[in-house]
């Protein structure tokens, strides 16, 4: 069994340094690890950010899968063409993004993702759900448990969500998903989510010719979470509970910005934080961009 720990399970891993979380986008609107290789990092966006140059957009849309595609043969990140695609032009719900070859395909805190290009598939998936702004990192939770489920419908394999962002083999806890959740608030709200997902195809038992059927069936359970977000985040946090093979195991969390904190994982809330238990009895909650790293121990 591999070591379940950030940047573990047979993955490189590289760090842009600690407490990088990512790239903060603002609203041009002015509305406004345990194994993971490339745990995928929140931002959150407001109006009050300065304004920000997004890529231009220089391809076809085209409809599949019942939603509006785009689909480039190189870019930064898939993140990053779907946010542009997002701010720059009401990209609608559902709008989905696929990158061949990601320049710089980073996750949670910076870190890289180093599976080869022509060995994963890249996907960002826009959503414009009706959350409260306390329930936003849910989106995190539909992330995984959408990745699991397509993956696992395609490649036959028992999967399981791994918090905060992985999804692993159930029997092994090899990694085979990673997931990121970038969040953009409107006043009281949150105005956007964009979802990026990127699969370890061999991992899966798959080749690249089966990219497309792994695709419509993580767009397709994409859309099905979606639908329990219509009553809150309590669905989708239940959801996920279902699939995660961390609870139960007495894991130590080493916390941004420093310190770190140890007891057995119990349960995952609405918010994506995971709720440890102390011997005593104590329970605390840890959120998703307060992990350094984590190991089972």
């Amino acid at each position: 069994m591999a070591d379940p720990t950030i940047g573990a399970a047979g993955h490189e891993v590289s760090d842009s340094g600690p407490g990088d979380s990512g790239t903060t986008v603002p609203d041009p609107a002015g509305a406004g690890a345990t194994p993971p290789p490339g745990g995928f990092g929140r931002s959150r966006s407001q109006s009050t950010a300065s304004p920000t140059v997004f890529p231009q957009l220089q391809t076809e849309t085209v409809e599949r899968f019942g939603r509006p595609m785009r689909q480039f043969p190189v870019a930064v990140t898939s993140e990053a063409m779907a946010l542009a695609w997002a701010n720059q032009e009401e990209a609608p719900h559902g709008a989905t993004v696929i990158v061949d070859t990601e320049i710089r395909p980073s996750g949670l805190h910076g870190r890289l993702w180093k599976i080869p290009a022509g060995d994963s598939l890249a996907c960002s998936i826009v959503l414009r759900p009706v959350l409260k702004m306390d329930e936003a990192d849910c989106l995190w939770l539909v992330a995984a448990w959408a990745a699991a489920e397509g993956a696992e419908a395609v490649s036959g394999r028992p999967l399981s969500t791994w918090w905060p962002d992985a999804v692993v083999d159930s029997a092994t806890r090899e990694q085979v998903a990673a997931v990121r959740a970038e969040i953009q608030l409107g006043p009281g709200r949150v105005k956007s989510g964009i979802l990026t997902l990127r699969f370890d195809l061999p991992a899966l038992g798959l080749d690249a010719s089966r990219k497309d059927e792994l695709l419509e069936a993580v767009v397709r359970a994409i859309d099905a979470a979606s639908e329990e977000l219509t009553g809150g985040a309590v669905g989708a946090a239940a959801a996920y509970e279902k699939r995660c093979a961390l609870l139960g195991n007495r894991v130590m969390i080493r916390l941004l910005p420093k310190g770190e904190t140890r007891g057995t994982a119990r349960r995952i809330d609405r918010a994506a934080r995971l709720e440890l238990e102390s011997p005593s009895g104590i329970i605390e909650k840890v959120g998703v961009d307060q992990v350094r790293d984590m190991k089972v121990v």
